[in-house]
């Protein structure tokens, strides 16, 4: 929890309850739909309403703390961005998991990119997809 004050504090932003929950919920790296985002943070707050979980997660959105998983045919998922990663999802059973790589790496894609696209990366955010995975097969 002290870390998310942390970096809450280095984006300028204030660390609200509602803003800490969320980042709570999310470093489990469940990668939930906003409705079972929603669901854990009424756990500890009842009358939490969609609005304002929507205008806290955006605003966790925007700085790139947070990265939403999209896939298709299926709900957005969000994740913490704590450190860079990658997400691969499995088309048969939607299963997401975290690919982490030495920071070495990610550095060295992060300048090609940047490099070739003549801007600063704001995240990097690569989603990989799968046919099967060790969660199905």
């Amino acid at each position: 929890m002290h870390q998310h004050m942390e970096i809450l504090k280095k984006y300028n932003l204030k660390a609200t309850p509602q803003r800490l929950c969320i980042l709570k919920i999310l470093s489990n790296h469940t990668h939930p739909t906003i409705d079972e985002l929603l669901d854990e943070i009424r756990k500890e707050y009842p009358s939490i309403s969609l609005a304002t979980v929507y205008k806290n997660l955006n605003i966790l959105l925007d700085q790139g703390f947070v990265v939403e998983v999209n896939s298709p045919n299926n709900k957005a998922r969000f994740d913490i961005y704590e450190t860079p990663h990658f997400h691969s999802i499995c088309e048969k059973c939607n299963h997401i998991e975290d690919i982490f790589y030495d920071e070495n790496f990610l550095n060295k894609i992060s300048k090609d990119l940047k490099d070739r696209l003549s801007g600063d990366i704001k995240n990097l955010n690569i989603l990989i997809t799968t046919k099967s995975c060790k969660n199905c097969s």
